[in-house]
């Protein structure tokens, strides 16, 4: 159970404790199943008050498995105005912005890519999350990395 992350419904950290959940779900169809009985019991905060002020048969229905409990959540946090900014964000994340004065192009590529992936869910041609993490990278990389040979960001 405490591999599973914990979660205080925060929605600035929605993203990377979903991307962690996932990774964890994705070892197999057992482990999947069973997120769905321990990802409340890692509910803290706003998040644990809001999960145990659903109604039984809801609660019962989420604890089913993960794919359950996070499309519960998401139709709660994740709302139109939750994707709106979070696209916002992610669309004008920069290489070493404010806040990130000492960050490593590893570090920006992965924070922004994580967050187009999260407020997008896949509605981005294969394309298009490159041509987003370049826009906020220095031009220098633009001659280094040529991002027109690349099809995926997990080329580049």
């Amino acid at each position: 159970m405490e591999v599973v992350p914990t979660w205080d419904g925060d929605t600035s950290t929605l993203a990377r404790w979903i991307i962690r959940i996932n990774s964890i779900a994705k070892k197999s169809a057992t482990i999947r199943q069973q997120l769905g009985t321990v990802v409340p019991q890692r509910l803290t905060g706003d998040a644990e008050i809001w999960y145990f002020s659903l109604p039984d048969e809801v609660r019962e229905e989420c604890e089913q498995d993960w794919e359950n409990i996070r499309d519960e959540i998401g139709a709660y946090y994740m709302n139109r105005t939750w994707a709106e900014k979070t696209r916002k964000q992610a669309l004008a994340i920069r290489y070493r912005e404010s806040g990130h004065p000492r960050e490593l192009p590893s570090q920006y590529f992965i924070r922004k890519r994580e967050l187009l992936e999260l407020a997008y869910e896949g509605h981005y041609s294969q394309g298009e999350p490159i041509t987003e993490i370049m826009s906020g990278a220095p031009r220098v990389w633009h001659m280094i990395l040529t991002p027109r040979l690349y099809k995926t960001t997990a080329e580049l």
